[in-house]
């Protein structure tokens, strides 16, 4: 979960109440305080509401939950006369900018400024490849602006920071956040560039900006970039920032980008049914009260008619893709604290599925045999389960939008859990034995989803005398138990040693594999000591269920 920091007191302030107040109502506004030092508090904020990623996104939201200010906030925007030409950019093909007027920059607005950015690039921003965020000092600059595309050493600049000229190839060589960022753009002969009218570098993104628009408590005027390869994601990340600042001072100026004008700060429009509301929530709420709490939810209700709500959505809330994302935010404006549980009246007692029933006697068997069982999530990346593991990628299912680099796609197999848990227990002592059940998510072009849910088991052993005759004996113990016919025959994977590793059959089928973890696999995951492990798919033991 991402975490905010804050300035207690600058808080209060924001919001207008005393301290114990915010206390609670953080918490029930989905920021609750996760630590305390001194006046700085650290907030947990779930990763969707990107808006609240500043002290003043927060104070928004508590101010609205509390009723003192409701309804979309209104931002107007003035005109200026300034204009960003836009050039054809490979690499990010995608900007949008506006500016800030008449903004007096504290000391707190600074720190909210530079976490915000730092938040937002880390997270929809995937370190910056999808979306980068530039905020420079306007009145240091002239206009119009030039969005373009450069050689790496074809212009070189003061980037922020430093005190000499560097080009642009010497940045990304060189620079701290260069070498860093540098990812970003490989692949790519030229690089991005934005300009003013006389040809001084503003930024170059998603690296660094110029030591030239460097912003200062000094600073009146703020001019803000965004550039990216997703253009609603590019809007939506400028409508936050924007919104942020001009939450505790300055007024919005429109900039003319190529031929359309930002920021785009229309609220967008939705229509949900109050059925619908009170089938998921269960509260039977009326019209006029669902109206109500949407309204100290931010949201402005435009019509109330025949059992149907249309509501105004705030422009910075980048998260309501669903009608249950709306009903998600009922549910918070009533207060989850009131709403009481029900029991469900099912006409039939539940019973647990006999996926579940062998499960529970497969994890018994694993933990007579000594083994600790770990828990780890459905969703992963590519490095891990394929690049990590020494085995060629394969197809599996990708998260569109994810949320982190950390989790992109769904698992397809559980040995890389296993695997990650040792190497972040190397610390621990030895023998180290562990296992893990748990759904694994395969392409299966026959289902309604095209997916289909393997329940698999997966275990390793960590020692310094770990061999294929510990873990074959596992193995057959386990399956022993389970009164399924085995058989093992010489098997080879790229994961384990050659020739030390073999293939499960049951029933005739091959549905797994065990073997000795190959020394490159452990290097990749910085594990010292050899490893052993299995694992099964248990779709035919399922199948068999009555041999249990």
């Amino acid at each position: 979960m991402p975490v905010i920091e804050v300035d207690k007191n600058d808080l209060i302030e924001l919001c207008g109440i005393p301290e114990e107040e915010l206390r609670e109502v953080l918490t029930l506004v989905k920021a609750p305080i996760d630590e305390e030092e001194g006046d700085a508090w650290k907030l947990e904020i779930t990763p969707d509401r990107l808006d609240m990623f500043s002290p003043e996104g927060v104070a928004r939201s508590v101010k609205g939950f509390l009723g003192i200010e409701t309804e979309v906030s209104n931002y107007p925007a003035i005109d200026t006369e300034i204009e960003v030409k836009v050039n054809k950019v490979e690499a990010r093909p995608y900007i949008a900018c506006a500016c800030i007027l008449d903004v007096k920059l504290s000391d707190n607005l600074i720190k909210s400024l530079m976490q915000l950015q730092e938040k937002l690039h880390e997270t929809i921003g995937r370190k910056r490849k999808k979306i980068a965020i530039g905020i420079h000092d306007l009145d240091k600059v002239s206009p119009p602006f030039e969005y373009l595309e450069v050689l790496p050493d074809e212009i070189a600049f003061v980037p922020l920071g430093k005190s000499e000229k560097m080009t642009l190839d010497d940045i990304l060589k060189k620079h701290e956040k260069g070498k860093e960022y540098s990812f970003c753009l490989e692949g790519f002969k030229k690089y991005p560039l934005i300009v003013d009218k006389y040809g001084e570098v503003l930024s170059f993104p998603p690296i660094i900006n110029g030591e030239l628009t460097r912003v200062t408590e000094n600073t009146k005027n703020l001019f803000i970039d965004v550039t990216g390869t997703d253009k609603k994601l590019v809007e939506k990340t400028l409508t936050i920032v924007a919104t942020s600042i001009t939450e505790r001072c300055g007024k919005i100026g429109k900039v003319k980008v190529g031929n359309e004008i930002y920021p785009k700060l229309l609220p967008e429009q939705f229509s949900i049914k109050v059925e619908n509301i009170d089938r998921v929530l269960g509260l039977g709420l009326s019209e006029h009260e669902i109206g109500e709490i949407l309204k100290r939810m931010r949201y402005s209700v435009i019509e109330l008619k025949g059992g149907t709500l249309r509501v105004m959505i705030p422009p910075y809330r980048v998260d309501i893709l669903h009608e249950v994302d709306i009903i998600e935010d009922v549910a918070i404006g009533y207060g989850i604290n009131n709403i009481k549980p029900v029991v469900p009246k099912i006409p039939v007692p539940g019973k647990k599925l006999p996926k579940e029933k062998i499960t529970e006697k497969i994890r018994e068997i694993m933990l007579g045999f000594g083994f600790q069982e770990i828990m780890s999530f459905i969703l992963s990346n590519k490095e891990k389960q394929y690049l990590k593991m020494n085995v060629s990628e394969e197809r599996c299912v990708e998260i569109e939008n994810p949320m982190s680099l950390e989790y992109t796609t769904c698992r397809t197999w559980l040995l890389p859990c296993l695997l990650e848990f040792l190497s972040e227990n190397t610390h621990n002592k030895y023998p180290q034995m562990v296992f893990e059940i748990g759904d694994c998510v395969v392409i299966d072009e026959i289902q309604e989803t095209r997916t289909r849910d393997v329940r698999k088991l997966a275990g390793a052993i960590a020692h310094d005398k770990a061999n294929l005759t510990e873990i074959k004996s596992i193995v057959e113990g386990v399956v022993k138990e389970l009164g399924v016919n085995l058989v093992i025959k010489q098997y080879e994977h790229d994961s384990f040693i050659p020739t030390r590793c073999g293939e499960i059959y049951l029933n005739g089928k091959s549905c797994g594999f065990f073997g000795e973890i190959h020394p490159k696999v452990l290097e990749n995951w910085k594990i010292e000591k050899p490893v052993v492990a299995f694992e099964i798919d248990l779709t035919e033991i399922i199948k068999n269920r009555k041999t249990l």
